[in-house]
């Protein structure tokens, strides 16, 4: 038998898929993180509608949110909650028209639990997440 140098098939087989799945994984990477830090800012938001939702039941006292568009920012007196978005974050609210002042808008939160609903969205590049507040029951949901 003679002794031929070089790589078999299945080698450069198994070096191809190594490499493949590695360069597979760093663009999974790269794009989770944008990923991530929108989803962790929407979460955030999410945490403090559900807060200032449970202060108005436990305090019995009808309790708002205020967003304010223009200046990417969101602040509850009552719930004394007021954080800035970070500015790479487009802001757009749907709330009923009585809710919306200049660029302000407001989510009201009322003791039986229910609210005046509405919809926030957070877009950073092509990434979106949306924040809901349903009218009825007052439950605050992200998608």
């Amino acid at each position: 038998m003679r002794n031929f140098k070089g790589f078999t098939l299945l080698e450069l087989l198994v070096v191809i898929m190594i490499v493949a799945l590695m360069t597979t994984l760093a663009g999974v990477n790269l794009r989770g993180k944008e990923r991530t830090d929108l989803e962790s800012i929407a979460r955030t938001l999410m945490t403090d509608l559900r807060y200032i939702r449970s202060k108005a039941m436990t305090d019995n006292i009808d309790t708002g949110i205020t967003i304010d568009v223009a200046a990417k920012t969101y602040f509850s007196r009552h719930a004394k909650i007021e954080r800035a978005l970070p500015q790479s974050v487009a802001v757009a609210v749907t709330l009923d028209a009585r809710d919306v002042n200049g660029n302000r808008g407001k989510i009201m939160f009322y003791p039986d639990g229910s609210s005046s609903g509405g919809k926030i969205r957070l877009t950073r590049n092509a990434r979106q997440m949306e924040v809901t507040t349903t009218w009825l029951n007052g439950y605050v949901t992200m998608r």
